[in-house]
Order: structure tokens, then sequence, then C-alpha cells
């Protein structure tokens, strides 16, 4: 009898698996409390859990991944020993109650209560199905040459299939018929010889029947009285010598294949059903077994000589020679006998026959130990006299699988009902079986586009969807090339599709869209780009072996395989390009993954920033204010309930900051149908100790500015947005510096609090630090933060004077240019205000030098100093020069800097600063002398500039071209085409213009020079008297009432009566 280790509590009562780690020390157990236990040894104590799904039926295991069949109809993978969950392999309709693995862990077999038979790659996850069977399958066998697959159903059939067709080649019932494998009396376990696949054993009834293999004849019967029930499994040693076979009864027994006896055989303790039996893979005759109630169990030291307790005379024979007292000595004979023949073995000399140690009266003697034959040798002479010897497996370097190619936000192509792609324009779904193959379309907007079904009558297996177009593409097979299908919903054409076909053996991995343009990575490593019309574009070769790829707006984000990475870790590299002015922001830069995990998304956010996810849950966002660096910004494991669930990504918004994705329970990715519902993770900055409050207002801070900086590259790239909408998103960060201030101030951090003034940028929030630190008795502090602010405000005022010297020569018509133009009538403006100045200082003089020094304190309130790239109020002493009044106004007009690809000159020239005291008083000098003559205001008596006289000669030509523009779009237009004219062309404009300028002061010149004296005498007069004041304020209010002006002189001028009224 076989030494049995008491019986453990694995898994509550129900059906319970189980199976060896390679190695020979870890035992797997699933059972129908959905968990799944590693043992380290029968005697493990605290075996290591994983949850599965409320019920698990099967499982087995290869390599450092395990795989189990769960209550999800799912066939789940795992890694070993951690148990995380590493994709699903293949989908049924119902759980499926056997799986098995051929011998390298490539091909998976699987049986479920479908009826179906799926053999799955395990590599690809592709199948292939065995439709046959009547009722649900029982168990799967796998030939070990893998020509043959047998499966036993509930229809009560034995069926062996041919594995390169999957056809049927033989039938047999056998087993009683029954509804559900929950109420077969057998669940005929079925196994091969493992060497060949010679013969199969099949359990029938209380016996085991033996099938040739190719003739399918049955050779011989396996026997035992013991069983009183169904023989229900069967599992062969590695050596392929014995057999063990559970009943429902509780007997296990061990028969020789050699001989066909029993060698040995054991019962449950209780007499309970045995679900499963499990050889130890590393020989030394170790079993393991689970019953109906979730008990697993282990049988050691199992003899391998046949029973002959039946043979009444051999076994008094064995009892009086093999006594207790002599089985030492035995077993030192035999010792030293091995001994002895090793060392003639190493001399070359041959041992003479060992004679027999007893004799009877007969002549007969015992069996000698070393002649013994495997089938008549005695439990003296068995293999557990001498341990086996361990084997030395010497292991070289294996490289890690490379990724294959996936489209971000698609699930497995395997599945009958899957994403093709699920972003943030809308959803296309794939539904394939045996009754249609066809793909829908939906948008969540549906103002874009209505919904679409497609037939997929070419296969179609990638796709993308934009707000412009859908693109589909096939990998292709051997007799039909890979295409590629674009259907272009927002042309404006009637032929809204178009297809185009690969070179041959060129295959199609990865497809995405832009704004405008599409492309699609094949497998030859080239990237092609067509426009959305179909237009062939840019053809050119990827570093490495495509992995993924996304594209929004004029970006486009590849990521490849850039070399071997180091064991079981990818070495993924990554190219940022822009397609339009063909730029690349990232060529070739390493992509961070965690350890031991692969990529499973990558994309741009809303507003165009590059995100990816691993499949460790970490999500990474590409800094590009922190030198284009990788940076993690969540991490969704945080959020799962239990180690199998996870989050699928749909779509990332960075202001809100918003994380979309799909909850999936048990597996990675999401069931079509019913369709789930997204939700929104926070981002968060791993910082340490973020349960401390300093923690959580720097974690605000970095994690505000850090997802704020595609402001400032929608900047650079020339894009305009509202200033209030960036304020806003700030305003978290300037909170958050506040606090951390005020932390550090209370914690007598006085350096830190420093640091923190340090980073803010706004004026105002130093004052108020400076405040609180006054407040708090904090006077060093105080000091420093004043001396730190000064600092700043010098550094930002020689900042804006370099970023204004810097955009002079790219606004939309050159500022050098239009200087030019207005060079005279800035002139003579100037004049004016200088005689009035010289004379005396007049009320709005007043008004505004207040208004200034209240905007200069408010910018600078730490130290009354002059900018020296600023040229201050002229004095009755000083005289004005040209170039720096020009300058000065310069620097005063611009409140925010100029878009990159600003076009219109006139909105450029009237969008100025309202506190610019040159041009104040310019724009109240031509009021005042127009509202004199009733004439139209000065918009309208401005001379024309070179910009403005190109355009009118070029208007038609440029219309033509621009059929369909509106007014800003034609503005922006033109304003590029007269900035692409030669240098020489732009100055004889600019000449022409200034000509024009000249004749039209000559004509006008002695009328204005008038109109000024008469206004310089009526303001001296007016000044000396109240009674001038309100003669002054009654002529303004008739010349209004004549000549209407615009909102902002009226306020100008109403600013100005007041003043002079206080004065």
């Amino acid at each position: 009898m076989p030494v049995a280790k008491s019986m453990r509590y694995a898994h509550s009562d129900g059906f319970t698996d189980v199976c060896y780690e390679e190695s020979g020390r870890y035992i797997l157990t699933c059972g129908s409390d959905g968990d799944v236990r590693i043992w380290d040894g029968i005697e493990d104590d605290d075996a290591i859990s994983h949850r599965c799904g409320d019920k698990s039926f099967a499982i087995a295991i290869k390599g450092n991944r395990y795989f189990a069949a769960t209550d999800t109809n799912t066939i789940q993978a795992y890694t070993f020993p951690d148990g995380t969950p590493d994709g699903i392999l293949t989908r049924f309709t119902a759980p499926a109650n056997h799986i098995v693995l051929n011998k390298s862990g490539s091909t998976l077999v699987a049986g479920a209560s479908d009826f179906a038979i799926k053999i799955v790659e395990v590599s690809n996850c592709s199948y292939k199905t065995c439709q046959g069977h009547e009722a649900p399958i029982l168990s799967v066998a796998l030939d070990p040459k893998e020509e043959f697959l047998a499966s036993s159903s509930c229809d009560g059939t034995v069926r062996i299939w041919k594995m390169s067709d999957r056809s049927q080649i033989q039938s047999f019932t056998l087993i009683p018929k029954c509804s559900d494998a929950s109420l077969s009396k057998t669940m005929c376990r079925m196994c091969w010889e493992p060497e060949n696949g010679k013969i199969l054993y099949v359990p029938v009834q209380k016996e085991i029947h033996m099938y040739e293999r190719e003739t399918w004849k049955k050779i011989a019967t396996l026997t035992e009285s013991s069983f009183t029930e169904h023989v229900s499994v069967l599992a062969m040693s590695p050596d392929g010598k014995y057999l063990a076979a559970g009943g429902s009864d509780g007997w296990i027994c061990i028969f020789s294949v050699q001989s066909k006896k029993c060698v040995d055989k054991h019962k449950n303790e209780k007499g309970l059903s045995i679900m499963s039996l499990a050889w130890n893979p590393k020989g030394n005759m170790e079993l393991v077994f689970c019953d109906n109630q979730g008990q697993l169990g282990q049988l050691c030291d199992i003899s391998l000589t046949e029973n002959k307790q039946d043979d009444e005379g051999s076994s008094k024979v064995a009892s009086g020679v093999f006594d207790d007292e002599d089985d030492d000595f035995l077993i030192q004979a035999t010792n030293d006998e091995d001994t002895m023949a090793s060392d003639d073995d190493m001399t070359g000399v041959t041992p003479k026959a060992t004679q027999p140690l007893f004799s009877d009266d007969d002549g007969d003697s015992i069996p000698d130990f070393k002649k013994a034959d495997d089938d008549d040798a005695s439990s003296v002479t068995s293999e557990k006299s001498e341990p086996p010897r361990p084997e030395v497996r010497i292991e070289g370097f294996k490289p890690t699988p490379l990724q294959r190619a996936f489209q971000p936000g698609s699930t497995p192509e395997h599945l009958t009902s899957r994403f093709m792609v699920w972003n943030s324009v809308g959803v296309v779904r794939q539904y394939n079986n045996d009754e249609e193959n066809s793909i829908d379309i939906e948008f969540h907007d549906t103002s874009i586009h209505h919904a679409m079904h497609v037939m997929n009558n070419f296969n179609y297996t990638m796709a993308d969807l934009s707000t412009e177009a859908v693109v589909l593409a096939t990998e292709g097979d051997s007799d039909t090339s890979s295409k590629l299908t674009c259907m272009h919903f927002s042309s404006w054409d009637n032929n809204k599709e178009w297809s185009i076909s690969m070179p041959d053996d060129e295959e199609i991995q990865c497809v995405t869209l832009g704004e405008g343009w599409l492309a699609a990575a094949t497998e030859a490593r080239n990237l092609r780009l067509f426009s959305v019309a179909g237009v062939q574009k840019e053809i050119f070769a990827l570093p490495g072996p495509v992995v993924c790829m996304s594209g929004h707006q004029n970006q486009l984000i590849v990521v490849y395989h850039r070399g071997m990475g180091i064991p079981g870790e990818q070495c993924l590299g990554v190219t940022l390009l822009d397609v339009r002015e063909w730029k690349r922001d990232i060529h070739g830069e390493p992509l961070p993954l965690s350890s031991k995990s692969t990529l499973v998304w990558a994309g741009f956010s809303a507003e165009g920033t590059p995100f990816y996810m691993d499949s460790a849950g970490i999500i990474r966002m590409l800094g590009r204010n922190t030198g284009k660096t990788w940076v993690q910004v969540a991490n969704t494991r945080t959020h799962a309930k239990g180690k199998s669930d996870n989050y699928w990504i749909v779509g990332i918004h960075e202001n809100p900051q918003q994380i979309r994705c799909i909850p999936c329970k048990g597996s990675r990715y999401p069931a079509t149908l019913p369709r789930p519902a997204p939700v929104i993770l926070p981002f968060q900055i791993p910082l340490c100790e973020l349960n401390t409050e300093k923690s959580q207002y720097e974690e605000l801070l970095w994690r505000t500015n850090l997802l704020s900086g595609h402001f400032d590259h929608w900047t650079r790239q020339g894009f305009e947005y509202d200033e209030t909408i960036k304020a806003e998103a700030l305003k978290p960060a300037q909170e958050a510096l506040m606090k951390l201030f005020a932390l550090s101030a209370r914690s007598e951090r006085e350096a830190r609090a420093l640091e923190v003034c340090d980073m803010m940028s706004d004026q105002h929030t130093l004052q108020l630090a400076i405040k609180y630190s006054s407040r708090m008795r904090y006077m060093q502090l105080a000091q420093k933060i004043s001396e730190l602010a000064v600092r700043k405000a010098e550094e930002e005022e020689a900042k804006h004077y370099e970023m204004e010297s810097r955009s002079a020569p790219y606004a939309s018509v050159s500022r050098a240019e239009q200087y030019e133009e207005d060079n005279v009538e800035v002139t003579q403006e100037q004049d004016v205000d200088m005689e009035e100045e010289d004379e005396k200082p007049s009320g709005p003089m007043l008004a505004f030098k207040v208004k200034e020094d209240k905007q200069e304190k408010s910018q600078n309130p730490f130290k009354n100093r002059s900018n020296p790239f600023k040229v201050s109020t002229p004095h009755p002493s000083t005289a004005l020069t040209k170039g720096t009044q020009v300058f000065d106004s310069m620097s005063k007009k611009k409140e925010k800097p100029s878009p990159l690809f600003a076009v219109d000159t006139k909105s450029s020239k009237s969008s100025q600063k309202k506190g610019s005291q040159p041009k104040l008083f310019m724009k109240k000098k031509s009021e005042t002398v127009k509202t004199n003559k009733n004439e139209e205001p000065a918009a309208t008596q401005k001379p024309a500039s070179a910009f403005d006289l190109w355009l009118e000669e070029n208007s038609d030509r440029l219309k033509e071209t621009q059929p369909e523009a509106e007014e800003e779009e034609f503005s922006k237009y033109a304003a590029e085409q007269f900035r692409a004219l030669a240098k020489e062309d732009r100055q004889a404009w600019v000449k022409k213009a200034k000509s024009l300028t000249e004749k039209s002061k000559e004509n006008s010149g002695d009328t204005e020079k008038n109109d000024n004296s008469e206004n310089k005498k009526r303001k001296r007069d007016d000044n000396d008297t109240e009674e001038g004041v309100k003669k002054h304020r009654d002529s303004i209010e008739s010349e209004v009432k004549k000549t209407p002006l615009s909102q902002t002189t009226n306020s100008k001028l109403a600013n100005f009566a007041f003043k002079k009224d206080e004065s």
C-alpha cells in the first residue's frame, strides 16, 4: 500500500482540479470557490491564493503561465506565481470543463458545455473549432504527436478527431448519456501513451479500455476488482510505465502498463469520489489527487511490483523469508552489490554471476536482485530503495518573445464579438460567427454622422475612427493581398469610399487616422501615409517591427521593437512625428515600461499630449515642459477591487483631468454585450508620503503644472485660445503654492518657504507671501522674498523686451515695414504731443501718468527704478528720438504674445493696450482735429499700407485659389502669401505706400497745422479759467453729437474731462 499524506482542505465542496508545476515543487489547484491556490508541497500551510472568478473548472500550467477555465466562459491566462492576469485566450458561450496543453505549451485544447471544442494557439490566441458533439464536453486528450484529438461528451460518445482538418475519424458509444456535466456518473478523463501515442486509454464503467492508434481497435482491458463504481479519471506517469485510475467510489489503483495488472492501490478515507489525478513530473512516483469535497491528498512510496496477495503460497514464503530482521540485511546486500558493480565497471572487469542467497529443497532460488524483472520484482528490489538522482539541467539564454502588433482600443481578434476600436469619437464593433460577419460603427456625437452597418466581406480585422473618416484594413493571406479601405464620410463629393491593396507579401499590421491623413504600418517595416481622399503621400521605413501607432491632428506616434530586451521584458522605441512640417519631436527614444510588462494602449489625449499604459496598469504621459520625458500620472491597479480586475482605456482628458476607461472584472478586455459603461479615474503623481499634507499640496502643484503643459504647446503651434481657460486651469497650482508656503512657514522651514516662493511666477502672489511673512513675524523671510521679487521683476522685464525684439520680424506683416509705413504719421503726432508738453502738462497727461504709475506699481511694487530698455515720459528739456519712441510703443502695445500665424494687419494695429501713452495721445489729437472738421473717424483717414496695396491688386487672384474661405481665413492666407514674396518685392510695395503717404500728408499738412494751433490756443485758454473747462466740455459734447465716435474714444474723452474737472 502507498503512503498517503493526510488530506488538506483546498477548496469548497464541488469539482476540484489539480496539476503539478514543471519542477515538481509546486502544486496548483482550482475549485468551485473560484480561487487558484499554489502549494509549495503538500505540507504548505500558507498556500498562495489568486481569485479567478466565482467558479473555476479546470487548470493547466506551462512555464511561467497557468491557464484557468472559469464561470465567465473564458480561458484566462495568468503569470506564475504572481497570478497576474495575462490575457484571455478564448471565449465560449458556456463554461469550459476541461483544458489540456501540448508538451511545448504552444497549443491549448479546451472542451466546454456549449458542445464546442477549441484548439487555441497560445501565442496569438487564434483558434480552430471542432463541432459534432450533441451534449456538453466532459474531457479532451491531445495526442503527443498532435495528429489526433480524443474527446468525450455527455452524449455518451468518445470521438477521435484529426487535428489537421478537424474532421471526425472515429466515434464510440461507451459512457452513459446525460444532459449536463454535473449530472454525469463519470468524468471520462482519458489519456494517451506519453511517448508516441500508440495507445489511447479510456475509462469505461469499471474497466479501462486500450485502443490502438490508427486502427482504433480495442486491444486490451485493465480491470481491478476493487472498483465498485465507474472509473472516472486516468493519469499516465511521466515515464509511461504506470497508469493511475481514480473511481467514483474513492479507490485509486496503479496499473503496470507492461503486465496490465494492478501493482498498488489506495482508498479515500471517506470513500469520496476522485475528481482529478496528477503525477509528479520529476518521476519520484508521487501522485496527488482531489475529491469532490475539495480535499487535496498525496500518495508517496508507491509500490511498483504486482500485487500477489491473492497467491497464498507466495505470501507465506514472503512472510517467512523477508521478515523485519532481514530487511536491513537485504538492502545492505543490494547496496554492496551495486557498489561492486560500479567498481567493476570502472576497472573494466566483468563481475561473475551472483549466487542466490537462499534456496529451497526444490532447488528454486529467490530471483536475483539485479536480474529481477520489472514485472516480477519484489518490494525489496523496488526503486524506492534507491532515490533517483537529480537531473542536471543547463539552460542558456532564452530571448523574450516579441510583443505582437495591436490596435489601441481594440480587443483580441479571435473573439466572435469584439471591439475593433473604441476612442473619443465612437465605437467600431465586429461580429464574426457562423451566422454573420459584419461591422457596426457608432458615433458618440450623432451630429458627426449617423450609425453605420457594414458587411465584412473582406474579413477586416483592424479599424480606426475620426471625425472625418473610418479606415479598415485586413491582414490578407496566401491567396489575397492585404487591403486598406477608407470611408471618407465628411467628403463633399458622392464617392466617399476608396480602397487600395498592398504589394504582395506586405501585410498591414497597424492603421491610424489624423486630421486629413491616415497611416498604415506593414510587416515589411514600411509606414505609408495617405490623404483621406486616397492620395499616396509618403512612405518611409521603421527601425523595427511595429507594435502600435496612433494619430491626432498633425501628430503621429509610432511604437516599435528597437532591440532585444532583458529576459522577460520588451525593448520598445517610440517616434513622435509632425506629418505636416516633418519635424521629429521624439526619434527612437526608449519607451519606459514597468518590470515584466507589455504595452497595452498608446494614444493622445483630447488636447494632443501623448499617453500610454502598460500591462501593470501604469499610465505615463509625455512631459513637454520637462525635457520631453515620460512621467507616471496614474496607476489603475490602485482602483481595482481584485487582483484579476483591470481597466481598459477609451480616452484621456487633461482639462478637466479625467481618465475614461472601462472596468473589466477578471479579464483585460470588456465584453461587447451588454455595452459596458465607462468610468472616470483621477490622475495622481506618485510622490512620496502622499498621506501627508505637504505631499498632497506638492502632488496637486506638479500634477496641475504637468497637465497644463498643452497650453504652451498650443502657443508654439500657433493656435489661439482663451487666456482665461489657462488661468482657470492653473488656479489650483497657485493655491497649492500658497498653501505649501504657509505650511512651510508655520513649520519654521524658512529656506523651504523661500524655495516655494521662487516657484511663484506672479508678482501679486509674491506680495501676498511678503505680507503673510510680516504678519507671522518672519522678517528675515519677508526680506528674502522681497529681494527675490525684485530680481524676478527685472528678469521678467528683460525677458519681455527680448520676446518683443524676437517677435518683431515674425508679425503678420513685418513690424519693421509697418513702422516704416506709419513713420510720417507717428512723427507728426509725436511733435504735437511735444509742443503741448513743452508749454504745460495738461489734464490727460496727469491722468495717464497716475494710471501708469499704478500699473507699474502692480508689476513691481518693491523697487522704484526705471526700465533700462524703456523710454520714460518725455520732459520739457528732453527731446524724444524716433527709434526709442517706436520701441517704447511696442512694449506698451503688447499685452500678450501675438499668435504665430496672426495675419490681419488691421486687427493687429487696433488690438493695442489701452494704457499706452503715445497711442492715447495719437488718438486724442487725431480725433480732435477730425471732429473740428466734421470728418470721419481716424481709421478711415489712415493711408493704405504696403500689404493693403498688394492685397487690393491681388485679391481677385487669391479668391480664385480660396473660393470657400471665410474672411478671417482669407486674411491669414493673404498674409502668408505676402510674407512669401521676395524681399525686393516687399520693399517695392513699402516704397509705394510711403510715396502715397507723403502725397496725402503734403495735401493735408497746412490744414492740420492750422487746426493744431487752434486746438492749442483753445486748450490754454480753457486751462486758465473754469469757464474754459465748461466750454471745452460743451464743445466735446457737441462734436460727439455731430460725428459718432467709438466707445473707446468716448470713454477716454470722458476720463479726460473728469480729470480736468478735478484739477
